[in-house]
């Protein structure tokens, strides 16, 4: 598989520019490497091999959390209840999958992702608390300096990324683990956020996609992160949607207001206003009323699917601004149809950038990003957790299907065979992934064809991504394992 790295140098270089960001700046890590291929072990390719899965004791108790040395504290799993309504408009989301189709426990469910969130963690998993990058599966790391500040790891870049503390947060945050929630959130906002003071108007409160820990030695760790450096859209609107997920689980009259710091983030990628001379714009196109790529330049002028999270934009609505909530449902709307309009007629399947009419393209020609690509993984899972969550729109399972009989061809005993196409399933490549497989599971919350099940089985059959590229894959594997597990949900 060709890997395609995203550096800081090349990001800033062509948005200075105002020219499209070329392959440097995809938005889901076009940095994962080779994907490998996994049995119920998992042989990770290029990644290394990964041992068993492992087991674990009891998941534990709700209420107290347990404690954990350094890594801070972990609440339970959480429960997973009733599947609730499904009618239009029903919420489907807290079905545990593995327990209602595949004949799990709900105790071996447990286990399961409590110990592939610990191993994310570093929790009780005697890993290095020093950033590794040739072994392990350990992505969260504190500050030696200042343990009340943590962040998640890129491996094979060795960087800091907003995605990936995002990602860490919404992961924290359903697994009602406010400790590692908390620091998380503290380096974002005190490394990577754009202070509501900037003079960067543009981006007040958005935050610096990429940046650098350098471990100079075992007591203090310096944090770089360049002011020129912009958003990421994907990574704003999953901060955004986690404080205010942390509002409804832990409230916000403690140390940090989560509410009013979401509110900031909601606010600013619907209202900052445009740069009058830098060529900076909103995250949220005023005219289009969809996440742009980058906003700025020539690259605030297309998007990327995988962006649009309308579960997201309804948690705004419902829970950020009143004054902003028509518009934040005319978004998800918006994006609604945008998954149709840009997904094969054939296929279902969607390329990584897309202009805002649907049609695949590329920031700079010859990318590839016009094809299903690392992006794109992430689209069905965002269909399935938005109709799961409530909106039960039928596009969204159509579209789904078209994806899950298009991968039947491609199904191996715990993975797929292969996790890159044109977006008419031409030219595949690129052997296995974790998180395509966890993506390609969440959607059978919704899908109703008759290999549901092989999807649902291969993510729990497949071996957790560890070693070099286990940064992007096991972020995404273990969104989709909390989908499948009835453990990713709205409300608490």
């Amino acid at each position: 598989m060709k890997s395609r790295r995203r550096t800081l140098a090349c990001l800033t270089a062509w948005a200075g520019l105002g020219l499209g960001l070329a392959a440097c700046a995809g938005g889901a890590g076009d940095d994962t490497g080779t994907a490998g291929t996994s049995g119920a072990a998992g042989t990770t390719g290029a990644a290394g091999a990964t041992g068993a899965a492992g087991t674990t004791g009891s998941a534990g108790t709700t209420g107290a959390a347990g404690t954990t040395g350094s890594a801070g504290t972990t609440g339970s799993a959480g429960t997973t209840g009733s599947a609730g309504t499904t009618g239009s408009g029903g919420v489907i989301a807290g079905r545990n999958l593995f327990v209602t189709m595949a004949g799990r426990t709900q105790a071996d469910t447990d286990n399961k992702v409590t110990t592939a969130v610990n191993r994310f963690f570093g929790i009780g998993t005697n890993e290095p608390t020093t950033p590794t990058a040739a072994s392990g599966y350990r992505c969260y790391y504190e500050m030696p300096q200042d343990p009340s500040q943590a962040f998640i790891w890129a491996a094979d870049s060795d960087d800091v990324r907003s995605e990936g503390m995002s990602y860490g947060m919404m992961i924290a945050v359903q697994m009602n683990m406010q400790t590692q929630f908390d620091r998380l959130w503290k380096f974002a906002k005190t490394n990577m956020q754009f202070p509501g003071t900037s003079s960067t108007t543009a981006w007040r409160y958005y935050f610096k996609w990429q940046g650098k820990v350098t471990r100079g030695s075992a007591t203090s760790w310096t944090v770089s992160f360049s002011d020129t450096t912009g958003p990421a859209p994907d990574g704003d609107q999953y901060f955004a949607a986690a404080l205010y997920l942390a509002h409804k689980r832990w409230g916000s009259a403690g140390a940090t207001n989560y509410k009013q710091e979401a509110d900031n983030i909601a606010t600013a990628m619907l209202h900052n206003a445009a740069g009058a001379s830098d060529g900076r714009v909103p995250i949220i196109s005023t005219s289009q009323n969809m996440p742009v790529f980058y906003p700025q330049g020539a690259s605030g002028n297309f998007t990327d699917p995988s962006y649009h999270l309308p579960a997201f934009y309804e948690l705004f609505a419902t829970n950020g601004p009143a004054a902003d909530a028509t518009r934040w449902r005319q978004v998800a709307t918006t994006s609604r149809g945008f998954f149709v309009s840009s997904a094969h007629a054939t296929t279902g399947l969607h390329p990584d950038y897309a202009t805002f009419a649907g049609a695949p393209t590329t920031a700079a020609a010859g990318d590839g990003h016009n094809d299903f690509g690392y992006d794109a993984w992430r689209v069905v899972m965002n269909m399935a957790v938005d109709y799961a969550w409530g909106s039960a729109d039928a596009r969204e399972k159509t579209q789904i299907e078209k994806v899950h009989t298009f991968f039947n061809a491609y199904l191996a005993n715990g993975n797929v065979t292969q996790c890159l196409f044109t977006v008419s399933g031409a030219n595949a490549s690129g052997g296995g992934s974790t998180a395509l497989t966890a993506t390609l599971a969440a959607g059978s919350l919704v899908s109703t064809t008759s290999n549901r099940l092989n999807y649902i089985n291969n993510l729990w059959n497949i071996g957790q991504q560890s070693g070099t590229y286990r940064y992007y894959q096991e972020c995404v594997y273990l969104l989709g394992l909390l989908n499948v597990a009835g453990k990713f949900t709205p409300s608490f």
